[in-house]
C-alpha cells in the first residue's frame, strides 16, 4: 500500500471563521486529523476548531511535553511522529491541525522533519494559517509594519534575555508568550522612551483583550499570565 499524504494545516488564532477554504476542505476529508492538547485538558482550542468542521475521519489528540529537559521533549515529539507515521504507512491521509501557521513556531515543524527522514518520498502539503501577530494588527486596526520598518518576531525569552531586549528605531518587534519573565519585561519596557505598545490575549476567542501603550503596561503588570498572549512594540525613526 502506498503512503498517505501528510497535511500541515494552519487553523489561525482560534476562531474557525479565520481559516482558509483549503484548510476546511482538508480537515473535512482527511482520514485522520491530529491536533495538540495540553496534558490535563479535556479539550483544546485547536480541537474545538477541528470539530467545528465535522471531519469524516478520526480525530486524534497529541500531547507535547513542556518539560525543561530537551531529552524529554524530544522523546514526546518522536512518539507523536511515530503515531502519525503508523497511519501514513497504512495509506491513510493525515492532517496535523495547528494554531497559527504550520511553518511558524509550530510543533508541526519538528514532526515534519522526523517523518521526512523516516519516509522518503512522503507527499506533504502545507496549508498556511493566520498568525497571531497578523491577527493582533487586524483586531486593533493598527499597521504591523510598513515603509521599510524592520519586523522582528521573538518567540520566547528568559528573564535575562528580557532585560537585554532592544527596540531599534523604525522597527516593529513582536514578543510572543509574554507570560514568561513578565517582571523583567516590564522593567525593560519602562527603561525605554518613545515606544508604542499593543498587547493582546485570546484573539478572536471569548475573553479577547486588547490594550495600547500605558494600558498595555498596566495589563502586563496586573492581568493573569496567559499562554495565548503577545505584545507588539514599535519605535519610530527618531
Amino acid at each position: 500500500m502506498s503512503l498517505g499524504v501528510l497535511y500541515g494545516v494552519g487553523i489561525g488564532p482560534g476562531d474557525p471563521q479565520y481559516i482558509t477554504l483549503r484548510a476546511a476542505e482538508v480537515l473535512r476529508s482527511a482520514d485522520v486529523v491530529f491536533n495538540v492538547i495540553s496534558r490535563n485538558a479535556e479539550e483544546s482550542v485547536s480541537g474545538a476548531v477541528v470539530r467545528h468542521f465535522a471531519p469524516q475521519g478520526d480525530i486524534r489528540q497529541l500531547v507535547f511535553s513542556m518539560s525543561r529537559d530537551p531529552a524529554v521533549r524530544q522523546a514526546q515529539v518522536q512518539a507523536n511522529a511515530d503515531a502519525i507515521r503508523a497511519e501514513l504507512e497504512a495509506g491513510r491521509h493525515c492532517a496535523f491541525a495547528t494554531l497559527g501557521d504550520p511553518m511558524t513556531y509550530s510543533t508541526f515543524g519538528y514532526v515534519l522533519a522526523i517523518l521526512r527522514a523516516a519516509l522518503p518520498g512522503l507527499a506533504v502539503e502545507v496549508v498556511p494559517g493566520v498568525t497571531s501577530f497578523a491577527m493582533l494588527a487586524a483586531r486593533s486596526a493598527r499597521v504591523l509594519a510598513e515603509n521599510g520598518e524592520q519586523l522582528r518576531v521573538i518567540p520566547s525569552f528568559t528573564e535575562q534575555q528580557a532585560r537585554q531586549l532592544d527596540f531599534p528605531p523604525h522597527s516593529a518587534t513582536v514578543l510572543l508568550k509574554t507570560y514568561r519573565s513578565r517582571p523583567a519585561l516590564l522593567e525593560r519596557l519602562r527603561e525605554e522612551k518613545g515606544l508604542r505598545l499593543l498587547y493582546g490575549e485570546h484573539l478572536t476567542m471569548p475573553g479577547e483583550f486588547l490594550a495600547e501603550d500605558d494600558e498595555a503596561l498596566n495589563a502586563l503588570r496586573e492581568r493573569d499570565q496567559e499562554y495565548l498572549s503577545l505584545l507588539l512594540v514599535k519605535r519610530d525613526r527618531s
